[in-house]
């Protein structure tokens, strides 16, 4: 992953882009007392890889589908989350975006604005903004 993110970030320097643009709006949150059980079940129903881990509003952590492999259902999110978490706001840089991935874990950030999580951006998103010239042009 942290090759493509760096291959990514001269891609996207040609472009003005903001993460506001590339984000996904529906973010998908978990408690951390939250089963890993239940997790799985969020991650399959809503097709994505990462869950943003709240407590009493603030962003505590972040779980995705490698951190449950070969982990017990019985298990809590807080028990597996990773709790570095580095986060963006909507009027960022993809660029800058890009680079904070560089050498995480997790191939995303949650997006903050005022305090509440407005956002996700994913290596995913970065990819789709890297490709969509191309099927374009």
């Amino acid at each position: 992953m942290r090759a493509i993110t760096i291959a990514l970030l001269g891609l996207v320097d040609t472009f003005r882009m903001y993460v506001r643009d590339l984000m996904t709006a529906h973010v998908v949150t978990v408690d951390p007392s939250e089963s890993l059980a239940r997790a799985r079940q969020l991650l399959r129903q809503h097709r994505i890889h990462h869950l943003v881990v709240i407590e009493k509003d603030r962003v505590v952590g972040l779980v995705s589908y490698r951190d449950l492999i070969g982990k017990s259902d019985e298990q809590t999110a807080g028990e597996v989350m990773a709790r570095d978490v580095v986060t963006v706001q909507p009027w960022d840089t993809v660029r800058n975006a890009a680079s904070m991935m560089i050498g995480r874990s997790h191939g995303c950030l949650p997006v903050m604005n005022q305090g509440q999580v407005t956002g996700i951006i994913t290596t995913s998103d970065l990819l789709r903004a890297v490709a969509r010239p191309a099927a374009n042009g």
